[in-house]
């Protein structure tokens, strides 16, 4: 589950923004690190319908990632140290 997640990560370019394992100092990004699972997914679920949260590169990056990806991804983020 970890290899997966860290290839994931890299497919869907979530640390070119997020800077996942980086002090991200411009806050211009949200945080994915330490949120909360269902919070994420409900998020990114909006982003996916394109309901109430509507940010061109977000759509295109999520748009054909499946809830389990999804998980797989938070869980590996959660576990890097």
């Amino acid at each position: 589950m970890l290899l997966k997640g860290k290839n994931l990560l890299k497919l869907h370019n979530c640390y070119f923004c997020h800077k996942i394992f980086k002090k991200n100092l411009n806050n211009f990004f949200p945080k994915i690190k330490n949120q909360y699972l269902d919070y994420l997914i409900y998020c990114l679920k909006q982003y996916q319908s394109q309901t109430n949260r509507n940010n061109f590169l977000m759509n295109s990056q999520i748009q054909n990632i499946s809830i389990l990806d999804i998980k797989k991804i938070i869980y590996f983020i959660n576990l890097k140290i």
